[in-house]
């Protein structure tokens, strides 16, 4: 199957969705930036996500507010973001998935597998957000993606990535962008601090204790070079999770799925098939 780039109607809500690849169906929820849905306009699929498409029908819907997809004005917790998802698997008809998430996606992701676990097959999180402690705290995200006096995003660019000024790094969020992929980075800005500006920001206190609801074998994928979620973030993921194994990836940042695309989605298809 090639890319198909669809807008789906729930509830008089338009939901924009790309869809890809044969085989068991695959939800895929993207993360805050330099991911699906708010990289620079016309950038398709990565190469992670591509891989995963020759094992699985990847179904990838922008979260609401994200892209093409509305439900931005009544966004208030990561809760909506869950029912969301409900309605979209409903929609598509699919009764049970494999649900990979990352950053932001992994958060809801999550929130969604500990009350609707029998929708599931297996669960991916890829350097989730959702959890933060003294211990391990969550990057200040919203400092970074500030416009400051000298301009530029080389801030957010230093969170997200190894190296700031990569090519990769450039290419995913750079300094001048279009008008239309500028409108994107913003986009996924505002539903990030919809959901999470007021404290505590991106993540759930009770989430930790309500791991032990996932009820389906989950993967963690970790980066070493992290520095929005920390390694520790994960640990706390694979204690409370009942069955979670743990991987982390070295050479890489928070954007795990660019940086590493090839070997991250290796970890995903090995652990799903």
């Amino acid at each position: 199957m090639t890319l198909r780039s669809e807008t789906l109607t729930i509830r008089d809500q338009k939901v924009h969705l790309l869809r890809d690849g044969a085989g068991p169906p695959l939800l895929y929820l993207h993360g805050l930036v330099a991911d699906l849905h708010s990289l620079p306009i016309d950038s398709g699929l990565t190469a992670f996500h591509e891989t995963l498409a020759q094992s699985f029908t990847l179904y990838a819907p922008a979260l609401p507010g994200y892209a093409e997809t509305d439900g931005y004005d009544g966004l208030e917790t990561v809760e909506d973001m869950v029912f969301f998802c409900l309605d979209v698997l409903d929609t598509l008809k699919l009764d049970t998935v494999h649900l990979v998430g990352t950053a932001l996606g992994g958060w809801v992701a999550t929130e969604l597998a500990t009350r609707h676990a029998h929708r599931l097959h297996k669960l991916v999180l890829v350097n989730p957000l959702g959890i933060s402690t003294p211990e391990a705290r969550i990057g200040n995200f919203f400092y970074a993606v500030t416009p400051k006096a000298e301009g530029g995003n080389h801030e957010v660019r230093e969170l997200i990535f190894s190296d700031r000024n990569s090519e990769l790094a450039m290419g995913a969020i750079p300094d001048d962008m279009s008008p239309e992929s500028q409108f994107l980075f913003y986009k996924a800005q505002m539903v990030s601090a919809r959901i999470g500006w007021t404290p505590p920001s991106l993540y759930n206190p009770r989430l930790k204790d309500r791991l032990f609801r996932v009820t389906v074998p989950t993967l963690l994928v970790s980066a070493a070079g992290d520095r929005l979620v920390p390694t520790a973030v994960a640990d706390i993921y694979q204690a409370g999770l009942p069955e979670a194994e743990l991987v982390r990836v070295a050479d890489a940042a928070h954007a795990v799925w660019l940086e590493q695309p090839q070997h991250t989605a290796e970890i995903v298809t090995r652990f799903l098939h």
